[in-house]
């Protein structure tokens, strides 16, 4: 009973049930008022026998016809015979009592009618008359009190039939609700729920579904196994992230080398020019080879950071962010790379912008994707540009340019794609964008692209803004 399933056909047997219970009592009901009917008949003609019994009664009395009398003997012996006929019935309607008192008035009354027939009663002709009417309308009066009651049986015998088809289609609504709330609380809701969440996993937001842990139904079963898969999918995603950030890293070696090479080969010379001319320098002069050995040290210091930070494997804090830092950290991240491919960038963030919420580590990852693909665009140098200002209502807009080979028209729809690339073999996964617009739906945004080729391509990054009553006063 706790699956659906088990419900479902527990309910079709009870239906079945209820079904062959009204079945039965149709038919039962059906018969009774069959056998009622017949028995209606039977009780008719008694009444008939009698009111022909007392029609040659009155014969006798108003004209003393004698030949009246044998009649009446006739009839009078076919109102015994359908009285011991119906005996069972009649008991059953009018009680045992009355009906072995219309036996004994049928006695009395075959009694008077010998009487007359020999004329041997001892009565008065007066009282011998009235005791014969008397007798005769008690037969009559029985009868047609019999046949009352039995009509007024059928009549309930009848309502109880017309009862049931509207108990049945009463039953059926009732029953027709059950469903529908049975559906629409344990099968529907449930569904969209499912739906709803299986939205948000293609926005790459993996919250789990609360459900009721200790139903064991096929539904529940169905949300466990979502909510498993969402776990994994946010796991993967999370590697996903980590693996780009990883080949990045890869793709900015040479640059990063060339930085680092830069500090390391000012701290080397400055430490042996103040080795081998120490006892020939001032003190003046000293302090400064120490002052730029320790200003190198800290830029290389702060490129190794910066290296850490952005490849770090722990899961990153969400927090608010200003985006000219993020915008900053990431050009700093890549700055010679950009020297080695000769390209030009141009920044302009506007004043005052509203905080934002995420994690600084993703966003870096979305920019440094972005960006390569523009170093990419460009093998023979060129331009980017970097605009940060308000955007729509309740966001703030990013836009990426850069005066590369562009995206064809055709492959424009199709670049947020995972797998999907225009690079060569060899040259790229086809993960980089979809990378990006994982990590920006992720963040509550949207990210527009507007390519030509042959003149460029711009990003267009939309990430909502923190509205003041989210942001600490310390902040403001």
């Amino acid at each position: 009973m706790k699956t659906i399933r088990g419900k479902i056909i527990s309910f079709f047997v009870l239906c079945l049930a209820f079904a062959a219970l009204l079945t039965f009592l149709y038919y039962q009901s059906a018969f009774s008022l069959r056998r009622k009917l017949y028995a209606i008949e039977q009780f008719d003609d008694l009444l008939n026998d009698v009111l022909e019994l007392r029609r040659y009664e009155k014969n006798f009395l108003f004209y003393r016809d004698t030949s009246s009398l044998k009649e009446e003997l006739v009839y009078l012996e076919r109102v015994e015979k359908d009285y011991l006929l119906l005996k069972e019935d009649i008991a059953g309607i009018m009680g045992s009592e009355e009906s072995e008192e219309f036996a004994e008035n049928l006695t009395r009354y075959r009694q008077i009618l010998h009487d007359n027939i020999g004329a041997q009663s001892t009565l008065p002709a007066s009282e011998a008359e009235k005791k014969f009417r008397t007798e005769g309308k008690y037969l009559v009066d029985f009868a047609q009190n019999l046949i009352q009651k039995k009509r007024a049986r059928i009549g309930q015998t009848l309502s109880r039939v017309l009862i049931i088809p509207l108990a049945s289609i009463t039953t059926l609504v009732v029953l027709v609700i059950i469903i529908f709330r049975f559906v629409t609380t344990g099968i529907l809701k449930p569904l969209l729920l499912v739906e709803s969440a299986t939205e948000k996993v293609a926005r790459d937001s993996f919250t789990p579904i609360a459900y009721d842990r200790d139903r064991q139904d096929e539904i529940s079963r169905l949300i466990a196994s979502f909510n498993k898969m969402a776990g994994e999918l946010e796991s993967r995603q999370e590697q996903l992230i980590q693996s780009r950030k990883l080949a990045s890293i890869g793709t900015l070696t040479s640059g990063i080398a060339h930085e680092l090479n830069n500090p390391l080969n000012n701290v080397s010379i400055t430490a042996e020019v103040l080795k081998l001319n120490y006892h020939d320098l001032g003190e003046a002069q000293v302090m400064e080879m120490i002052d730029e050995i320790l200003t190198q040290t800290e830029r290389a210091s702060q490129i190794v950071k910066n290296l850490l930070e952005f490849s770090r494997t722990e899961r990153p804090h969400l927090g608010n962010l200003h985006i000219h830092d993020i915008i900053d950290q990431t050009l700093n991240l890549i700055k010679n790379q950009l020297v080695v491919a000769r390209l030009q960038v141009e920044k302009r963030i506007a004043e005052g912008l509203p905080l934002i919420r995420g994690k600084r580590q993703d966003l870096q990852q979305a920019l440094v994707n972005i960006l390569l693909n523009g170093i990419q665009a460009m093998p023979d140098g060129g331009a980017i540009t970097i605009n940060a200002d308000r955007g729509p209502e309740g966001y703030l807009r990013i836009d990426v340019s850069d005066t590369g080979t562009g995206i064809p028209p055709e492959a424009l729809e199709q670049i947020f794609d995972p797998f999907f690339t225009t690079k060569g073999a060899g040259q790229g996964t086809g993960l980089g964008l979809s990378l990006v617009y994982s990590i920006i739906r992720t963040h509550g945004g949207y990210i527009e692209v507007k390519s030509e080729e042959g003149e460029g391509t711009t990003f267009s990054i939309f990430l909502p803004v923190l509205s003041e009553k989210d942001i600490p006063d310390e902040q403001m």
